[in-house]
């Protein structure tokens, strides 16, 4: 998912001083509401709390990590779909069948389409993969409210999930309308789903950095990322402060500063946790509040009175403590108070799973039936929580999330594409190239039309392999003599070659190439419910091919490296320079810098090696689950040619999937050596042990 600068001034005001200004002793006044807040839906204000409030004490009650649990089942993924629009952002409850996420992300009610919010989603105790979400139509024909100045969009959930579930069930957050509930130095944590992966936290040390009474945002530090807008911000009560909507990155001497460290002047080709991102920004929820009500009375009178009521309590942690209030009130004095607050909390079915009533996707529990929180993300960033003012300027100084993925401008009249020259070096004799052997005619995917198997591109072609539904290679023309910022007065940078207006940050949803049946190419879908285990890595890298006399000629080139057949799953610290080291991205970088500066012009070959023992991946494609053997080895060779003919250059570099793949049996590498066919075991056996049928299962690469 890429980075860009984007225009939003309205959100970005002028910069924080340089040094944070220390927030002072709260006054009498602040004090008294803030307890109030403390106490609003029945909870006592504990001891800590009391310290905190007073700024005594920077601890936290563990019963912190217990509210977090109830919330968590109110937020939710969103699979945002429809209307040529695909990506994901965060969203979650906020009334019985009502859902808070930002404008942004469904602009007018046309716009939220077939999209749906996914809930119960998040990696179990052990860690591992988790199950679907339960998932549920949105329908803006039942509620639909929206503000572009607070950027906010509450839409409507239909009453029953996917599998049957009641949204009734699982509860909301609370809206208070009341201002005060964070102040400069709080701190505040963020449920989300960044990229549409399982559920993460920003657990707590986010600092509020900006917070004016007189202004509709709060600013904090937090670890969000792709996919975060719309997540929920709370206080240290687990009360809703804020609803996230974007974040700034850190500067430094007129560059974004990237993770790895050191800076770069552009964001293109960067996803979001390449940068360190300085502070985030979050409308608040009492601005937010009384909007929203003005806009329900006005266009949904007949749900006033359920959003009024939910503002008022009901939610998830007022529905809990007044189960604890009755369950005590039944037999006062009967038992420890702990040990009271876990059976009420097994009366509370709609809250807190129990193991009579286990959670729809299996987590599991530990001995008091209290379902644990998982992969907490904690982001603990050195430095100054402070927003330099000396930092460069951009337009207006915030960058937008992008959680909209589109499909860059793909020209028409692919069938009459050049494809790969052979001459393109010069001379009559066309360079050595690859060339497909009988063996391999076999593993070949033919095209839908004629004999050849060539999908012929603008500058480059790919040899399609049906079973691995990969490409088996590539070939490609690079040619730096053409290269311009400016052609035919347009500009060429990433987003104007993708056709994409000004202004705007998407994520590239890859396309299918229809010269080739669906069951021979591996879908985007693979790659953006992977949960975030691989890259869309180019075979064919974008910008060597992107080339020419004419802007028309560049941006055919750009959009035909973004179908699924150019594509192949790599590992973020394989794919990206700027997350590894020696690796592809460096590769490639490498390469484009000798050629520019030596040769100016190359023919390239690349594919990934397919062996027999390459690691399995569960996944997804267009038809549902999908098993997919992951290459962990690439190759690419360098043509160029001088006065004393073609030379080439050749490279092998591996990655490693074992953690993205299936953890099931392998040879470790001490053993390597002693790896046999079962074949060869056999012929040791001079005929008296038969081994045919475990032959035909082995895994050894030369079985």
């Amino acid at each position: 998912m890429k980075l860009s600068a984007i225009d939003l001034a309205k959100f970005a005001p002028e910069a924080p001083a340089a040094d944070p200004v220390p927030a002072g002793a709260p006054s009498a006044s602040l004090v008294a509401k803030r307890f109030r807040f403390l106490t609003a839906d029945g909870q006592t204000a504990t001891p800590l709390e009391q310290e905190a409030l007073l700024g005594q004490n920077d601890l936290l009650d563990v019963n912190f990590l217990d509210r977090c649990m109830m919330a968590r089942r109110c937020v939710g993924r969103i699979r945002v779909q429809g209307g040529g629009r695909q990506g994901w952002a965060t969203g979650f409850l906020i009334a019985p069948g009502v859902i808070l996420t930002n404008h942004h992300v469904f602009p007018d009610a046309a716009s939220v389409a077939n999209s749906r919010i996914g809930f119960d989603y998040w990696f179990d105790v052990s860690g591992n993969r988790p199950s679907e979400p339960d998932e549920y139509d949105l329908n803006p024909g039942l509620l639909y409210v929206s503000d572009p100045d607070l950027d906010y969009a509450a839409v409507a959930v239909v009453p029953r999930s996917l599998a049957g579930a009641e949204i009734s069930r699982r509860g909301y957050l609370r809206m208070i309308p009341e201002s005060g509930k964070a102040k400069e130095g709080d701190f505040v944590t963020l449920l989300q789903h960044p990229d549409g992966v399982p559920m993460q936290i920003a657990l707590r040390e986010n600092e509020v950095v900006r917070a004016a009474e007189d202004e509709p945002y709060l600013w904090y530090k937090a670890d969000t990322a792709h996919g975060s807008s719309g997540s929920p911000v709370f206080n240290d009560s687990l009360q809703l402060v804020a609803l996230h909507a974007n974040g700034r990155i850190r500067r430094e001497g007129g560059g974004y500063v990237l993770a790895t460290g050191g800076t770069t002047e552009t964001l293109e080709g960067l996803s979001e946790s390449d940068v360190i991102w300085e502070a985030n920004v979050g409308f608040r929820i009492s601005r937010i509040s009384r909007s929203l009500l003005e806009g329900v009375r006005a266009n949904w009178p007949a749900r006033l009175a359920d959003v009024e009521a939910a503002m008022r309590g009901g939610d998830v942690m007022s529905s809990t403590i007044r189960a604890l209030d009755e369950q005590t009130a039944i037999a006062p004095g009967a038992a420890p108070r702990l040990e009271s607050e876990w059976r009420a909390r097994d009366a509370v079915e709609a809250i807190i799973p129990t193991p009579a009533n286990p959670p729809l996707d299996g987590t599991p529990m530990d001995g008091t039936g209290i379902v644990i929180p998982l992969k907490l993300r904690i982001s603990i960033e050195a430095g100054s929580a402070s927003i330099s003012p000396g930092a460069p300027a951009t337009s207006g100084g915030i960058e937008a999330e992008a959680y909209e993925m589109r499909t860059p401008l793909i020209h028409d009249g692919l069938s009459e594409r050049p494809g790969f020259d052979p001459l393109f070096l010069g001379g009559a004799v066309p360079v050595p190239a690859p060339f497909v052997s009988e063996a391999g005619k076999a593993v070949l995917a033919p095209l839908l039309e004629g004999d050849d198997p060539e999908l012929r591109y603008r500058h480059f072609s790919i040899w399609m392999h049906k079973e691995r539904r990969l490409a088996l290679y590539t070939a490609a023309n690079v040619d730096w003599r053409k290269r311009a910022k400016i052609v035919d007065g347009r500009a060429t940078t990433r987003a104007s070659l993708a056709g994409w207006p000004p202004n705007r940050n998407f994520a590239e949803l890859w396309a299918e190439d229809p010269r080739l049946d669906s069951r021979y190419q591996l879908p985007d879908v693979f790659y953006t419910e992977d949960r975030g285990a691989f890259d869309k890595g180019h075979i064919v890298r974008r910008d060597d091919v992107c080339w020419g006399e004419h802007f028309d000629e560049i941006q055919m080139a750009n959009g035909d490296t973004f179908h699924v057949t150019n594509c192949s799953p790599q590992t973020k610290a394989f794919n990206q320079g700027a997350a590894g080291q020696d690796n592809w991205g460096d590769l490639e970088t490498a390469i484009a810098a000798v050629t520019r500066q030596d040769t100016e012009a190359a023919c390239i070959f690349a594919g990934p090696i397919f062996g027999a023992a390459d690691r399995w991946f569960h996944g997804k494609d267009a038809a549902g689950q999908a098993r997919i053997q992951i290459p962990d080895r690439f190759w690419k060779i360098v043509v160029v040619r001088d006065d004393a003919g073609f030379k080439a250059y050749g490279f092998i570099l591996e990655q490693d999937v074992h953690a993205v793949t299936e953890q099931e049996f392998h040879v470790t590498d001490n053993w390597l050596a002693a790896w046999k066919p079962v074949s060869a075991i056999a012929r040791e056996l001079r005929g008296w042990v038969d081994l045919a049928a475990l032959a035909e299962i082995d895994q050894h690469a030369d079985a």
